[in-house]
């Protein structure tokens, strides 16, 4: 007698089997806004933020480079199913103090990568730079591959 659980499984390994190669994506963007040199308390609930705040500030040897610190942290992830091809990531963001002006920070790969697969980038606004133009309130991450647009996400303040 055949399990009932048999067809499910080989229809979904026939399914996985037939899907088109994922393209270049972003597949994730955290965000960490780190306001203060402690990290959160020692509780399961703050255990992410806590050991991203720890990541961030172990680079600092004082309390004044640690101050330096604070600021907006993006970390993303991207694939790249291109490797030969240029890519440009272009955040455009708003900061508090400068009201409806949009910015924008780019990061480009001109020379094609040795593979496929997923990439990282991180991208921080802190020090003076922040202490200027206040905290990011809305931004956009667009990826581009080839000077063609790939994949965008935003944040849900951006207009």
């Amino acid at each position: 007698m055949l399990r009932p659980w048999i067809p499910l499984c080989l229809a979904s390994l026939l399914l996985s089997a037939c899907q088109q190669q994922q393209g270049t994506c972003i597949t994730s963007i955290a965000d960490l806004p780190l306001k203060d040199t402690k990290p959160p308390a020692f509780e399961w609930q703050s255990a992410p933020l806590r050991a991203n705040a720890q990541y961030i500030l172990c680079e600092a040897n004082g309390q004044t480079e640690r101050a330096h610190m604070l600021g907006d942290y993006y970390f993303l992830r991207w694939y790249d199913a291109e490797p030969q091809k240029p890519v440009r990531i272009v955040m455009k963001y708003t900061q508090a103090k400068t009201g409806p002006e949009v910015q924008e920070r780019v990061i480009e790969h001109r020379e094609a990568r040795r593979s496929r697969g997923e990439r990282r980038e991180k991208l921080f606004f802190n020090g003076p730079e922040r202490a200027e133009k206040g905290d990011i309130l809305s931004w956009r991450m667009e990826l581009y591959c080839d000077g063609v647009l790939k994949d965008s996400r935003q944040s849900y303040l951006w207009k």
